[in-house]
């Protein structure tokens, strides 16, 4: 590289100006779309709007092209028909536009024609101009202002979560997903069909960015294998990179192509790439969310001997089962600890043993720090989990919030601060129906006070122990064995 990517990509990420080719005097079209959400979003560079005729278009003046816009312009968005954009990229070389995002479809992913597009598209640009797309959402940039079609009401914090993807609509379900983990952004680029910037190039500024500790992608293709290994591999124990491969099936592979047109590769080569690069592979939109999270919680360790605790007998079993596919250990709890916990728990309907069952998720908060205390201090167990231990039910049930629930918040935060190994808290979706909106109203009130904490949680006890294992085998994989203090 001649100069750095973060020199290079940042008109497209923090621009000063802004020029939407592709809007309509009608208020309908896609880049009239995207001007409005661009304005709500609150971006406060100058934006320049292009038409063939209109001279003003939703009481910002327009030009009839590029060209003709009379101030610099640092990116242009186009959502113009797709035969149109071949001269709309020409008009940005003569501009001296250093950046474009192609919202508009129409490409290789459809045709023999729409790939000979992309080619005519790549030589004009002639590597003068760095391009997102075409057949992508673009650039969603908190700190520049700048984001994708549908996210007027997206985060405007900075955030240290770096996102990659093929996929528009994976990667707005992601941002809004992220919302549960408290998790933000530095960059998120839904890059489409990739004719210029791809998975390579973009994972190569996120390796430059400094704001940037985590990078998370989906992806449909691979252009230069070899160069996307080496950067992971680079990365391997300083940012985790935690990808999503879709089209490993056959069937996976045929909507690959009809989406973005991309090679989808088969399974071995893949599994040989994660194996060697030290990549995070997940398999689901669920899987990359809660596993991207726990990057953000959880200090660097390989964590196996697992301790769990919770309000009923039933969800430890169930805790137990799941634990040895993942191969976790769930030790036998010692004398020493099952005399400190029967101190604090009747022994009628309860277990002392590991999985711990209080006997009732309504524990005094008092005893609830002691008893997360005792465990977390065995030296046997590497985590503790702890579940139905909140009863966020209390106002659909009893006609009030009571201060009690409140109370074990705070008793779980307090402990968290007192021990010094993960904690993970599960906090079931149970308020399905229309008129139990206050339950999922005090559930995530519980979350996000958790969350504020610096304490992981999920929905279900599997997705906390499929993170947990993805986290664990990074960490094992980059050489560390035990957690790092």
């Amino acid at each position: 590289m001649s100069k750095s990517l973060l020199d290079e990509l940042r008109p497209l990420f923090y621009p000063e100006s802004v020029a939407i080719v592709g809007v309509s005097t009608s208020a309908d079209g896609a880049g009239n779309r995207f001007l409005q959400t661009l304005k709500k979003f609150g971006y406060r560079g100058r934006i320049y709007l292009v038409h063939p005729t209109a001279t003003e278009i939703e009481g910002l003046k327009a030009y009839p092209s590029v060209r003709d816009i009379p101030e610099k312009v640092d990116l242009v968005n186009i959502s113009a028909p797709a035969p149109y954009v071949p001269q709309i990229i020409a008009d940005c070389v003569a501009k001296g536009v250093p950046a474009v995002e192609i919202f508009t479809a129409g490409f290789r992913e459809v045709s023999e024609d729409g790939r000979k597009l992309e080619l005519e598209i790549k030589k004009i640009a002639g590597g003068n101009i760095r391009i997102v797309g075409p057949n992508c959402f673009g650039v969603y940039s908190p700190g520049g202002g700048l984001t994708l079609l549908p996210g007027a009401n997206y985060p405007k914090e900075n955030g240290n979560v770096g996102i990659i993807s093929q996929s528009g609509g994976w990667v707005t379900d992601f941002i809004w997903g992220a919302d549960a983990f408290n998790m933000k952004f530095s960059q998120v680029v839904s890059y489409g069909n990739g004719v210029d910037l791809n998975e390579v190039s973009l994972l190569e500024y996120f390796a430059e960015d400094p704001n940037t500790t985590v990078v998370a992608a989906y992806l449909e293709g691979i252009n230069d294998g070899d160069r996307f290994r080496k950067t992971v591999s680079s990365l391997r124990g300083i940012k985790p990179v935690i990808i999503w491969k879709g089209g490993l099936s056959e069937t996976g592979k045929r909507a690959v192509n009809s989406h973005t047109g991309s090679l989808a590769g088969n399974r071995s080569v893949w599994n040989a790439f994660f194996k060697q690069s030290g990549a995070v592979q997940v398999s689901s939109f669920e899987e990359l969310l809660d596993t991207t999270a726990i990057f953000n919680y959880l200090t660097p360790g390989n964590y196996r001997n697992l301790a769990f605790m919770g309000g009923g007998g039933g969800i430890g079993v169930a805790a137990s089962d799941m634990c040895e596919g993942f191969s976790f250990k769930i030790p036998q709890s010692t004398a020493e600890i099952m005399g400190e916990v029967s101190e604090l728990i009747p022994p009628q309907g309860t277990s002392i043993k590991n999985p711990f069952d209080t006997g009732s998720p309504r524990v005094p908060a008092e005893v609830l720090e002691r008893l997360m205390q005792i465990v977390a201090g065995w030296t046997e167990i590497d985590a503790l989990i702890i579940h139905r231990l909140f009863f966020y039910g209390l106002r659909e049930l009893m006609g009030e919030h009571l201060a009690e629930e409140d109370a074990r918040v705070a008793a779980v935060i307090k402990a968290k601060q007192r021990i010094d190994k993960p904690l993970l808290v599960v906090l079931e979706e149970l308020a399905y129906g229309s008129d139990k909106i206050d339950i999922e109203r005090d559930r995530r009130n519980v979350r996000d006070a958790l969350l504020n904490a610096g304490i992981y949680v999920t929905p279900n006890v599997y997705r906390a122990l499929r993170a947990l294992y993805n986290y664990s085998e990074y960490w094992k994989g980059a050489g560390m064995k035990r957690k790092v203090s």
